[in-house]
């Protein structure tokens, strides 16, 4: 049997028939071939093979009842019990991500705030931003690059507003 047809026959790509053969899970043998050597499979190894791939690689796991598990040798973590006797590890991350978007963060109205990004000058003039960039490179509107973004001072907006009436 060829590459192609053992591939077929366990139901798997060429790769994933190469990747068994290179773990060792299945044996080739290579003939000689017109232009270059083909490889040849065992049909019964294969077989046996196929019976083992569809093998459940799980087992669905048990949960004891309450008169299986003794009161003392109950499951708790940090003082949670989830309805199945114990918090796994994406229960306490659910946990933490609520926790961290609860969080309020103090955030100040943009009619508030005494330095301005490029957006929140868009916001608040409703200019575009090109126009707002041209009038920072023709130095029409002062501002300073502070971190990796353009800070505008809110009285030097208010400034280049008024000049543009």
């Amino acid at each position: 049997m060829n590459k192609q047809e053992a591939a077929d026959f366990l139901g798997v790509s060429v790769r994933a028939l190469e990747r068994y053969v290179s773990q060792g899970k299945i044996s080739v043998r290579y003939e000689k071939g017109k232009t270059r050597p083909t490889a040849n499979f065992d049909e019964q190894e294969l077989e046996a093979f196929r019976a083992e791939l569809t093998q459940p690689t799980y087992k669905p796991r048990q949960i004891p009842t309450p008169s299986q598990q003794p009161e003392e040798t109950a499951l708790t973590y940090s003082g949670e019990v989830s309805e199945f006797g114990e918090v796994t590890a994406i229960d306490k991350l659910a946990g933490i991500i609520e926790k961290l978007l609860q969080r309020e963060f103090p955030s100040v109205p943009i009619s508030d705030k005494l330095l301005l990004t490029i957006a929140e000058a868009q916001a608040l003039t409703g200019l575009s931003r090109e126009i707002l960039r041209e009038a920072i490179a023709s130095g029409e509107l002062k501002a300073k690059v502070i971190g990796k973004g353009w800070r505008i001072k809110r009285s030097d907006l208010d400034r280049f507003i008024d000049e543009l009436f």
